[in-house]
């Protein structure tokens, strides 16, 4: 009688994983900002789908890979540059929407007025990053992949690289961060092209299976501002730490 009694209560302890199809979902994001903004956001997504989630640090390049593999199972970041599809699902409506900017050394902050100025200087960039449209499709731009936004502020620190391209509000932190606000600073030219910004799963992942979870979590979080509170408080906190 104890051995079916066991037995009955195992079952129930395994139904809800069972029933969901997956307890836990599988993302990642740059070991540089494993406490920052697109953490908070992937949190919210898998709050409002009710799974527990598992965030790993890795490098952009790796972290496609691994999404495309089905080894994760939703990221955040990703912009689509074109129609065609792969094993990369995105999500519709995109959640937010920002604008590339360069940054120089104070020293050379006269060196980039225009996109022709680009070709003249060597670019430091995310490896497999897109960017904007013109400078994607650009054949003469000297790139020089790197895989975290703190390597593209050392290089240039150090002059092997004339500029670099990222985010402005995830950026400017860090160089603070690096005591480098003094040194390394806006670029008089900037892109006026912005990028719209999606959540992702992939198509090899289990959670694929639960797509409409996703996509409702994501409709739901925009229809109440989600996105933009928590980037607003995000950025406003790591203004009151500074």
């Amino acid at each position: 009688m104890h051995f079916f009694i066991l037995v009955f209560i195992l079952i129930l302890g395994l139904f809800p994983a069972i029933s969901c199809g997956q307890s836990v979902i599988q993302s990642s994001v740059s070991k540089e900002f494993i406490n920052g903004l697109q953490v908070k956001y992937l949190k919210n997504i898998a709050k409002h789908m009710n799974m527990e989630i598992e965030i790993i640090p890795m490098p952009f390049a790796r972290r496609i890979r691994e999404l495309r593999e089905g080894n994760l199972d939703l990221l955040v970041g990703l912009r689509r540059v074109d129609d065609e599809q792969d094993e990369v699902v995105y999500i519709k409506p995109s959640y937010e929407t920002l604008r590339h900017t360069f940054f120089v050394r104070k020293s050379d902050e006269n060196q980039l007025l225009s996109f022709t100025d680009l070709r003249k200087l060597n670019i430091g960039v995310t490896r497999n990053a897109k960017y904007f449209e013109r400078f994607n499709q650009e054949t003469d731009l000297v790139m020089v992949p790197v895989s975290t936004l703190s390597q593209k502020i050392e290089l240039l620190k150090k002059g092997r690289i004339d500029t670099f391209i990222h985010f402005q509000e995830s950026a400017l932190p860090r160089i603070n961060d690096m005591g480098l606000q003094n040194d390394i600073v806006l670029a008089q030219y900037q892109p006026i092209e912005v990028n719209n910004y999606y959540v992702t799963i992939s198509q090899n992942s289990p959670l694929f299976k639960q797509k409409h979870l996703v996509e409702a979590a994501v409709r739901k979080a925009i229809e109440y501002d989600e996105f933009t509170t928590i980037r607003r408080e995000h950025y406003l906190s790591r203004a009151r730490q500074n």
